[in-house]
């Protein structure tokens, strides 16, 4: 790696080439078979866009000038395995060291008062979040399969007390906070480290700090510069987690690797958990993510070993998904922690209509009754468009399909002023009054708009008045709209609370325990403040 983060090609010199097998003829072609991600992209002179290029792995895909017409491609004894690694693992690539060196180096000291204060106020906001799916189908499927298994490591499953593996209960509890999409996403992983926590007795400071480190490295992976086109949250979340409930099992470096290779390799979901008509998978594709890092993290405690280059070795991650980062940035947690300045939500609903929901939707509905529109135009942005505004999303059958629908969001909205959690009943979805509503809605891209939440909307009503108004934040701050307050966090818990129907002494006594988990000397202790709540039908 360069000093920018990019990958460079090995000068092979005649020892190198030696301890390869091989003569200085090929060095040539070696330089290329050899050289981390070469195989799928590399970087433009000028540190443009990833570039697609030919595979060096694929001698027939070569052109003339590529086939070093005269060399012979032959390998031979020379080259040493000197890492010293378990069970004569390979050296790890240079992605792989620095994560887990930045893990192992990670400690309590790490966790200032002003990352504390906001690691709270987020922890908060996922306990609201984990309320608001419980009950759903999803975790009711969730809970049926958790009940099948158990183990000597024991995890809760939240609401329904049902103690089961570490992996069953992460991909439960983690199924619940994502299900109604009203948290912050990244969030998503905490199921999987609370329930590593729960099994391993681990003290409220250690699981704050786990935590924080899967969002710092996440943030650092999303960062790297590499493509995940095409490919689901979870890519990234599974390796993040892995790491972190290894800190928890106090795993050493060479095991951590193993940890993040594992679940890096095992684990790569399709972006088409999020597209067109939405299944259970979209509530729950993140969760399974965590689900495999969960084994992994134990798998590698045990000893097994993953590949030792996942990132950078031939048909590793760089070389068939991503192309080479351009630069890993590990960063210190600074004041509230790289990765804690995720967005909370206002509302139970897709990203891109956060701000929409803010400040537009009361605008229209001041000026205009619901039955008197005539047409609605909507610009956004093109990846919004593509995800919330295509042709399925004009007829939602389910939940899943419903919260991700930019016509059914606004319908539902202008005439119930607002949406939440009951928004998205059945009953509400296939409700008459929304569907001819949302028949006089068309969206279009703006190829103009920069950022995820930029909404234009153009109302004209029956008697001939149009209204335009536009979120107003050129420069993609905040996509959610405006700041979410701690008091309003604190304000969505307890609404959130008493809509599922948690005892208000319950509530309180959770609220006190989730809110400061550094002064809890065992997470079971709050964890079993919440093994059961609401009012669960039978399973």
């Amino acid at each position: 790696m360069d000093e920018r983060g990019n990958s460079k090609a090995p000068h092979l010199g005649r020892r190198e080439l030696m301890k390869l097998g091989v003569g200085a003829g090929a060095g040539a072609v070696l330089a290329q078979v050899l050289t981390p991600g070469i195989a799928s992209a590399q970087e433009g002179e000028a540190g443009g866009a990833l570039q697609p290029q030919r595979s060096a792995f694929q001698p027939a895909a070569w052109t003339a000038s590529e086939r070093y017409a005269g060399v012979k491609m032959e390998t031979g004894p020379g080259w040493k395995n000197e890492s010293g690694r378990a069970s004569g693992n390979g050296p790890m690539d240079e992605t792989s060291r620095e994560i887990v060196h930045y893990v192992s180096s990670f400690s309590e000291s790490n966790l200032t008062d002003p990352l504390v204060s906001a690691f709270n106020n987020t922890m908060v906001d996922t306990v609201a979040s984990l309320f608001s799916g419980f009950e759903s189908e999803p975790a009711r499927i969730c809970a049926k399969l958790a009940r099948t298994t158990q183990s000597n490591l024991k995890s809760t499953v939240l609401g329904y007390g049902i103690t089961t593996t570490p992996e069953l209960a992460a991909y439960a509890n983690s199924s619940m906070i994502r299900h109604t999409d009203f948290n912050d996403h990244t969030s998503d992983m905490m199921g999987g480290i609370l329930a590593m926590g729960e099994a391993l007795h681990s003290t409220g400071p250690q699981v704050m700090m786990a935590i924080i480190l899967a969002y710092q490295v996440n943030a650092a992976l999303g960062g790297a510069g590499g493509s995940t086109a095409g490919f689901d949250a979870g890519l990234y979340y599974a390796p993040s987690v892995a790491v972190a409930q290894g800190k928890l099992l106090g795993l050493n470096e060479d095991q951590l690797a193993n940890a993040l290779s594992l679940a890096l390799t095992m684990h790569l979901p399709l972006r088409v958990d999020r597209s067109n008509t939405l299944s259970m998978q979209k509530g729950c594709s993140t969760a399974e993510a965590v689900r495999v890092a969960t084994f992994c993290a134990l798998a590698a405690r045990e000893g097994m070993t993953g590949p030792a280059r996942p990132f950078e070795g031939r048909d590793g991650l760089w070389d068939k998904v991503t192309g080479p980062y351009r630069q890993l940035r590990l960063l210190p947690t600074g004041p509230v922690g790289n990765a804690l300045t995720n967005a909370i939500k206002r509302r139970p609903a897709e990203g891109y209509t956060q701000a929409m929901h803010e400040a537009i939707i009361p605008q229209v509905r001041a000026w205009t009754k619901p039955e008197d529109i005539a047409s609605i135009h909507i610009e956004m942005t093109y990846s919004g468009w593509l995800e919330i505004a295509d042709p399925p999303k004009w007829d939602p059958r389910n939940r899943e399909t419903a919260d991700h629908s930019m016509p059914y969001e606004v319908a539902r909205a202008l005439l119930d002023g607002d949406v939440y959690i009951d928004s998205f009943s059945q009953e509400k979805i296939m409700d008459p009054a929304a569907r001819r509503l949302m028949d006089r809605i068309t969206v279009s891209v703006n190829p103009d708009y920069p950022y995820q939440g930029q909404v234009r909307m153009t109302v004209r009503t029956k008697s001939g008045g149009e209204l335009i108004k536009e979120t107003n934040n050129p420069k993609g701050e905040n996509n959610f709209g405006s700041p979410v307050t701690p008091q309003e966090v604190l304000a969505k818990y307890k609404r959130v609370a008493a809509f599922i129907h948690v005892a208000n002494d319950q509530s309180e006594k959770a609220l006190g325990q989730w809110s400061n988990l550094r002064s809890v000397k065992d997470i079971a202790e709050p964890i079993q403040t919440l093994a059961k709540f609401g009012r669960p039908l039978p399973l």
